[in-house]
């Protein structure tokens, strides 16, 4: 696929690009896979390119590190779980971040009014909503017949090759006998042909203009009814939807689209249904219900004493009948005369020639294409109109679905639309939405905190406005969730979300996030110090959040890298990390511009486990796990000379941190 939604590959048929562009807008990913012959997954990367380009902006230009893009990738698949079409789980999971505060505004927006409409409805309701969602897929197009295209000239075939690829048969037909050739392979034959040639006059052979060759509804009206009728079930969802809940009526998501023309193809599907049924007849099947009927009255007459010249007059009103039946005109009503009565001097049993009703077979299926062609033609050009009304019908509906989505996720996990910043990044009550998930399973209860780097409105005590922030304190107290939690409020804000705080102020900047799994996993020095690099490589302001880099080397020289990361930042970023080599950062770093925090433990349970107070405390050195290690040590000793030790050590130890300026 080309990078741009509106170039299409070059190997796409003309004719499929509304459909393509159709299916890529709704995030119809089921649908957008046959249509470019490739597989679901790749279908959805051409949706994500193709909202990156709406966008503005690429994944990788906001999110700036596989860390962050791993998070976004967690974040859509949970919100997807509630999603109930396939296509409103796509449109979770093709969401793309911006960086434009219009746009952002206006995704909010949307947000909000979702959140509303879905707070309108009782249990019941929203469970028949659901239900209508359930219904409401887009079917596979199917096709029963490939069109084949006859021409007199050569030139016009490579016209009719671009817009239709592999999609249409053409051939070259410079003689009679070469179409009635064409004709015994397939049939009905659109012969493009000028109105004063002379055509071939054989059923199954259909005459178009040439300037009908672009016109779908006249070379390929089967695809266009079947793109319809693939919809019919999600446009029979909204109309119900729109019709049976009131609360619609004071919603801008379902305001200003036609009803009464989605009713109007609904009742054009089904009258072309009602069509299509009428006329199917099987002729085979039809001649041996005749033939036995037949039979069955000759018995008859044989037994009442009736003779010949009965059973003849009997046969002639029922040939009459079948051929009005079979709808038979001139040749082919001939045709069955002939069949009827060549056999009729050999006696009973009847039986209509076989030789007679082979060739009747083959007018009969010609004409019964024809008039297939000719149907779905009529209904194609009635149904094109509404076209727009429909697309526009089912954006609404499978956007509502990912917004009821939304409002869902929201509830359950406690999230609120954040205020955008342009000078801070801080939450109240924030809160690791992966833990709330745990949560929600069962699991331990989450613990709030409130956190900001840099200058925001949220009056958190003790927390000085300074754009850099180093976070210490002892293993398992929360360092690395806070940083989760500040990674996904920022990726939430930037794709328009709520976010799990009581209250948020994000700026849209660039997220660039270093966990301390991705440097565990490198293992390397050199790959670590690269990727690091790449916070200098981009000019302008960006968020940094990064996790304890101790283990890549020596203390001592890793507190001297750190320091100088964090002292060249660009202006205006805004940036945590974590680290237990403060006191070896702490010659080589701007106390002027970066701020230092600590998470405390409270002591020990009755278990002898640590007790942490996840809440940081700003511009304080939380307690190290060596001390919090000793503590437990020696609450476990008797012996007076070893308890001794202890405390000589635990003295050292906060004698450094109360040396902390």
């Amino acid at each position: 696929m080309n990078a741009h939604p509106d170039t299409p590959p070059a190997s796409l048929p003309l004719f499929l690009h509304d459909s393509v562009a159709d299916a890529v807008a709704l995030s119809a990913v089921d649908s957008l896979a046959p249509l470019l012959g490739i597989a679901v997954k790749e279908a959805e990367k051409v949706v994500l390119k193709a909202n990156e380009c709406a966008a503005g902006f690429t994944v990788r230009e906001i999110l700036c590190t596989n860390e962050t893009r791993e998070i976004l990738r967690e974040l859509v698949k949970l919100l997807a779980s509630y999603a109930v079409t396939k296509t409103g789980m796509a449109t979770c999971m093709t969401r793309t971040p911006t960086l434009d505060p219009d746009a952002l505004r206006k995704r909010f927006d949307d947000v909000r009014e979702g959140m509303r409409l879905h707070e309108l409805l009782d249990g019941e309701q929203i469970a028949a909503v659901q239900e209508l969602f359930a219904k409401a897929e887009i079917a596979p197009i199917r096709f029963d017949t490939t069109p084949v295209i006859a021409t007199r000239r050569r030139g016009l075939e490579s016209k009719l090759q671009e817009r239709y690829g592999d999609y249409v048969r053409v051939a070259v037909v410079d003689s009679a006998a070469t179409a009635q050739a064409l004709l015994r392979e397939a049939y009905p034959v659109l012969l493009v042909a000028d109105a004063d040639e002379i055509v071939l006059d054989e059923p199954g052979i259909i005459s178009i203009p040439e300037h009908a060759v672009a016109d779908d509804s006249i070379v390929y009206p089967e695809f266009v009814v079947q793109s319809f009728r693939a919809k019919s079930a999600a446009i029979a969802a909204f109309v119900q939807l729109v019709t049976e809940f009131d609360e619609r009526k004071t919603s801008s998501l379902l305001d200003k689209i036609s009803i009464p023309d989605l009713e109007a193809v609904l009742a054009l599907l089904a009258e072309l249904a009602r069509d299509e049924s009428a006329h199917k007849v099987n002729l085979a099947d039809t001649v041996l219900s005749w033939e036995e009927a037949i039979n069955q009255e000759a018995r008859f007459i044989a037994q009442t004493g009736g003779g010949a010249d009965d059973f003849k007059a009997y046969l002639d009103e029922a040939v009459i009948s079948m051929a009005d039946e079979l709808q038979l005109a001139g040749e082919d009503r001939d045709l069955l005369l002939e069949s009827a009565y060549e056999n009729l001097e050999r006696g009973p049993p009847f039986e209509f020639s076989r030789a007679h009703t082979i060739r009747l077979q083959e007018h009969y299926a010609r004409r019964i294409a024809e008039q297939r062609y000719f149907r779905l033609r009529d209904y194609a050009t009635r149904l094109i109109p509404y076209e727009e009304a429909v697309n526009t019908a089912l954006k609404r509906l499978f956007y509502l679905d990912f917004l009821f989505a939304v409002a869902r996720f929201s509830h359950e996990f406690g999230l609120t639309i954040p205020e955008i910043s342009s000078d801070g990044l801080g939450v109240i009550k924030g809160r690791n939405l992966f833990l709330v998930d745990e949560e929600l399973k069962g699991g331990e209860t989450v613990v709030p905190i409130s956190y900001s780097v840099g200058s925001t409105d949220l009056g958190i005590f003790g927390a000085t406005p300074l754009p850099v922030a180093i976070l210490t304190g002892a293993n398992s107290g929360g360092k690395t969730c806070l940083l989760i939690t500040l990674a996904t409020s920022m990726i939430l804000t930037e794709l328009g979300l709520p976010v799990p705080a009581e209250r948020a102020e994000i700026p849209l900047l660039p997220l660039y996030l270093y966990r301390r799994k991705m440097i565990k996993k490198t293992g390397s020095f050199e790959y670590s110090m690269r990727a690091l690099s790449r916070i200098f490589m981009r000019e302008g302001p960006k968020v940094v959040l990064i996790d304890e880099l101790e283990a890549l080397t020596e203390p001592g020289a890793m507190g001297r890298i750190m320091a100088a990361l964090l002292n060249h930042l660009p202006a205006s970023t805004r940036a945590v990390m974590i680290t237990h080599l403060i006191h070896e950062l702490r010659p080589h770093i701007d106390l002027k511009k970066i701020r230092v925090d600590g998470i405390e433990s409270e002591g020990l349970d009755a278990t002898g486990n640590f007790i942490v107070d996840r809440q940081p405390l700003f511009n304080h050195i939380g307690s190290s796990t060596p001390e919090l290690v000793i503590t437990k040590l020696m609450s476990r000793v008797r012996k007076a000379k070893l308890r001794a030790v202890y405390r000589e050590i635990l003295q050292a130890l906060e004698k450094e941190r109360d040396a902390w300026p």
